[in-house]
C-alpha cells in the first residue's frame, strides 16, 4: 500500500443534459487533449462513459448520420476502445432520462421525469439487469481492446443516486463495487430529483453502504468515495473560469437558458443578493478551477482516517475541457510533489478489494 495522498482525475463523458450538443465538438476532441495531457505526465484519465447516450446513438445511427455526417456511436465506440488501449480507465455513467430516447426533427427527446434508476422499473430483478446489460457494454469495449479490466465504479448522472436500495444492490450483483455519485452537503429538490446528501460522513474519505448512498452501513456491498467539496457561498462559484465552462459560445442557448431558469435567482437586488449568499458545496473541477487553488485544496485536505484510503476524487466534463495549459501545469506540480499520485477507478478497487480493512470486501 502507498501512503501517498491518492488523486482520481474523473470525467462524465457525456453531451449537455437536455441532449444538445455535438459528439465530435463536446465529448470526442476535448477528450481526446484531456488524455494526450495525461499521457504526457504518465497518469490515468477515468472516463465515465455514459452508456444510455451511447446505446441512443446507436439506436437512431441511420438518422444522425443523415443528420450530422458522421456517426457519432461509433465515434464514441472508437475513441473508448483507443483510450483502454492507451491504459485509461472506464467506468459505468447513466442519465436513466435517455432510455427510450429518440431524435426527431433534428433534436433529442428525453424523459426528465426519469432521473434514478430505482424509479425506472417495479423489481429489484428488472434494476439488476439493467446494470449488467450497461456494463456489459462496457465490458465488451475493454474486450475489444484486449483488456481483462471489467467495470468496477459508478457515478450516477446529475449524481441522482437517491432513492438508491434498488440500484446499489444491482451494483453490487455485478461486480461494481465503487460508487462516486455523492457530493458532501449536495441537496436538490425539483420536480424531477430529491437530493440530500447532509447527512454523509463528514470525516470520511469513503464509507460502505447498502440502501443510501450518504448513510454508512458496515455490511453494504458498496463503497461509496464521494467527489471531493468544501462548502462555500454561491458567489465563489462566479469565477472567471466557470462562468466560461457554462456560458461560453461552445455551449448551446437552449442550454444557458434553461440553466438560468434553473437557478431561480430572483431579479430583485434582495434576491439576487440572497441567491449570492446560499450555502452549497462546491466541487473540487479541474474545469472550473485554477491549477493553484485545486493544489491548495488537496494539500490542505485533512489526512484521512487510518481505516481509509486517502483519495481525493477531482471531476470535470469533457465537453466543458478548454484549457490545456492550466490542466498541464496542475499534472506537473502533481507529478513533481512526492506526496501525490495519480490512480485510476480500477486501481483503487483493486487496492479496497485487497487492503484489509476493518470491513473487508
Amino acid at each position: 500500500m502507498t501512503s501517498k495522498r491518492q488523486l482520481l482525475i474523473t470525467v462524465d463523458y457525456e453531451v449537455f443534459g437536455n441532449g444538445s450538443g455535438d459528439v465530435r465538438r463536446h465529448m470526442v476532441e476535448p477528450t481526446e487533449r484531456l488524455e494526450r495531457s495525461c499521457e504526457k505526465f504518465g497518469v490515468p484519465l477515468t472516463v465515465f462513459f455514459e452508456v444510455e447516450e451511447f446505446l441512443a446513438f446507436e439506436r437512431e445511427r441511420k438518422e444522425l448520420i443523415k443528420t450530422l455526417g458522421y456517426d457519432p456511436a461509433e465515434e464514441l465506440r472508437a475513441q473508448a476502445v483507443d483510450l483502454v488501449k492507451r491504459r485509461h480507465d472506464l467506468q459505468l455513467h447513466l442519465h436513466p432520462e435517455w432510455v427510450g430516447a429518440v431524435f426527431k426533427d433534428g433534436h433529442w427527446r428525453l424523459r426528465p421525469d426519469r432521473r434514478t434508476v430505482d424509479s425506472l422499473f417495479e423489481t429489484q430483478e428488472e434494476v439488476s439487469a439493467f446494470i449488467r446489460e450497461r456494463k456489459a457494454v462496457i465490458d465488451g469495449l475493454y474486450e475489444e481492446a484486449g483488456s481483462k479490466q471489467r467495470v468496477k465504479a459508478y457515478r450516477a448522472g446529475a449524481f441522482c443516486a437517491q432513492p438508491g436500495g434498488k440500484l446499489l444492490r444491482a451494483l453490487a450483483e455485478n461486480g461494481i463495487v465503487i460508487d462516486s455519485s455523492l457530493v458532501k452537503g449536495m441537496v436538490r429538490k425539483d420536480g424531477h430529483a430529491q437530493l440530500d446528501f447532509t447527512g454523509a460522513p463528514a470525516d470520511r474519505r469513503h464509507w460502505r453502504v447498502a440502501a443510501d448512498v450518504a448513510v454508512e452501513d458496515n455490511t453494504g456491498p458498496v463503497i461509496e468515495i464521494p467527489i471531493y467539496s468544501r462548502m462555500g457561498r454561491r458567489i465563489q462559484q462566479l469565477t472567471p473560469r466557470r462562468l466560461m465552462a457554462k456560458f461560453s459560445s461552445d455551449v448551446p442557448k437552449n442550454k444557458q437558458r434553461e440553466m438560468v431558469s434553473q437557478l431561480g435567482m430572483g431579479r430583485t437586488p434582495r434576491s439576487v443578493l440572497r441567491f449570492l449568499a446560499q450555502r452549497l458545496p462546491i466541487k473540487l473541477d479541474f474545469h472550473n478551477m485554477s491549477s493553484r487553488q485545486m493544489l491548495h485544496w488537496i494539500r490542505s485536505a485533512p489526512p484521512a482516517p487510518e481505516v481509509d484510503l486517502d483519495v481525493i476524487v477531482l471531476i470535470g466534463h469533457s465537453k466543458e475541457h478548454r484549457d490545456d495549459a492550466e490542466f498541464e501545469r496542475f499534472l506537473a506540480a502533481v507529478a513533481a510533489d512526492p506526496a501525490l499520485e495519480v490512480v485510476s477507478m480500477s486501481q483503487i478497487a483493486e487496492m479496497l478489494e485487497k487492503r484489509a480493512m476493518s470491513y473487508p470486501l
